[in-house]
């Protein structure tokens, strides 16, 4: 019996000493987890705060080219040298800060200048507008006459004019999914 009443001794001892120990590692652990939470909500809200002000930079430039290539609101604006100029800022600006979006927001973001421009034929030349030259010139008006300088920023080839149906598909889809990038809205919200 006394060795019996030993082990229960023994038994009760290990656990008066573990209870403390077991509380302690599992506060431990409690604390490190919620840690890493808090880091983990900080770190998105700054992303989510970098890409709002990426939202900023980006979401003029971004509707003047629509604009222009709809002919549409301000559309007289913005010059054709100035849409080019836009492309520049905007590639600035997204490739600064593209690792910081999503693959698929990439993907919309080159389907929507390649929409609108052909770039990259020759090194060290500006895009070409994927606009039509003449109905641009008809629709400018005296308040906006036409530079004839203008003609060789776009494409020679009609059939290499985008449509507007092009364009207002991959600048929505560009928009919607920059929008949920922000946080905004769900990328699959429709307008």
């Amino acid at each position: 019996m006394a060795t019996a009443w030993s082990s229960l001794e023994v038994a009760k001892l290990v656990v008066s000493v573990m209870t403390p120990v077991v509380v302690v590692a599992l506060g431990f652990m409690v604390t490190r987890a919620a840690r890493r939470i808090e880091d983990a909500q900080w770190s998105d809200r700054k992303l989510i705060e970098r890409r709002i002000a990426l939202y900023d930079e980006m979401a003029g430039p971004l509707n003047d080219l629509f604009c222009f290539f709809w002919m549409v609101g301000h559309f007289r604006e913005v010059r054709p040298p100035g849409a080019i100029a836009r492309k520049r800022t905007l590639d600035k600006a997204f490739y600064a800060n593209r690792f910081l979006m999503t693959d698929e927001f990439t993907g919309l973001y080159h389907a929507f200048i390649d929409t609108c421009f052909v770039q990259g034929e020759r090194r060290g030349h500006d895009a070409k507008l994927r606009a039509s030259m003449t109905r641009q010139e008809q629709e400018r008006g005296k308040d906006a006459p036409w530079n004839d300088k203008w003609n060789d920023l776009f494409v020679d080839d009609p059939r290499r004019v985008t449509t507007d149906a092009e364009v207002d598909t991959t600048y929505r889809a560009l928009m919607r999914r920059f929008a949920a990038e922000c946080g905004v809205v769900a990328a699959d919200e429709s307008d």
